[in-house]
């Protein structure tokens, strides 16, 4: 009897135990200038922006080092829990424009990264099925270039990721 007392309360209880949860998807940028000049940010594009405060040149990059930073974005996930049957929520893309200038070799490097989550129904649930993408453009002499490449992905919500952005010698 206790058995079938817990299976109707679970079939009463389970869809309230779905969790929607208020997350940051964090975007940790990893920037390496490898180059003899400094790297110096003249841009940054966030989805809300950042705060009034936010000082673009505290995030200046010195010649052959590496710089880090964290940028948070505020979405709003459901988590899949016990007994769950609800759509997930659909998810705003989180985006990120991000530009660097070494002024006196006339270069200038922009990075766009995005993060769009797509809901995919599946047989027996829905699932979250994001995809991460980033590209680079630069101008200058040729001396220097860019690229990016994302790691470290986290495949459930709040799906953070890191991008790096490598400026070095052009070949």
């Amino acid at each position: 009897m206790n058995i079938l007392k817990n299976f109707i309360i679970a079939l009463l209880l389970g869809p309230a135990m779905v969790a929607h949860s208020q997350a940051n998807t964090e975007v940790t940028v990893e920037i390496a200038n490898n180059t003899r000049g400094t790297m110096k940010m003249n841009n940054l594009l966030t989805d809300p922006p950042q705060a009034e405060d936010f000082s673009l040149s505290a995030h200046d990059i010195n010649p052959k080092s590496t710089y880090r930073f964290h940028i948070e974005h505020f979405r709003d996930y459901t988590y899949p829990g016990p007994g769950w049957r609800p759509t997930l929520k659909k998810v705003k893309p989180v985006e990120l424009v991000l530009n660097y200038e070494m002024s006196h070799f006339n270069f200038e490097c922009q990075m766009h990264t995005r993060l769009q989550v797509a809901i995919v129904p599946g047989a027996l649930e829905p699932s979250y099925k994001p995809t991460w993408k980033s590209n680079t453009t630069y101008t200058g002499n040729g001396e220097y270039t860019c690229r990016s490449e994302i790691s470290r992905k986290m495949l459930e919500p709040p799906f953070n990721y890191t991008v790096r952005l490598i400026i070095e010698p052009g070949r």
